[in-house]
């Protein structure tokens, strides 16, 4: 990635502010939304880069303004589908297609990242049963 493409994503990504997203203000401890959401903006700046998601480390670049969904993503809490598309773009069908979710979501449902940005709890059964 070039430089000033890289700077400018970085910018892009501190002027969204991923982390002071939070509900409820800077004091609210964060949540496995908030890191889901954050995971959005990632993959969403990763696709703009003309790059698709196939490792953790393809989303360090955007580890500085997405802190939280970054350490997700890494440690393995957060599990990003490979080959993903960015929420809102490609061609995975509609917008209920799961692009991450928990890491517990397959056996004990959680909450999981649809294609179209938004975020949503699913059981064990409605998880298997998703597009993803």
């Amino acid at each position: 990635m070039t430089w000033p493409l890289r700077s400018f994503l970085l910018f892009v990504v501190l002027l969204a502010g991923c982390s002071s997203a939070r509900k409820g203000g800077a004091s609210a401890a964060p949540t496995r939304e908030d890191e889901l959401r954050e995971v959005a903006t990632m993959l969403t700046l990763l696709g703009g880069t003309g790059k698709g998601y196939s490792k953790p480390a393809d989303l360090a670049p955007f580890e500085a303004g997405c802190p939280l969904g970054y350490q997700a993503v890494r440690t393995g809490a957060v599990v990003v589908v490979p080959g993903a598309k960015r929420p809102g773009e490609g061609d995975q069908g509609g917008t209920d297609a799961v692009v991450a979710y928990e890491k517990s979501a397959p056996t004990d449902g959680g909450l999981v990242l649809l294609h179209n940005g938004k975020v949503k709890s699913m059981t064990a059964a409605d998880f298997a049963a998703a597009r993803k």
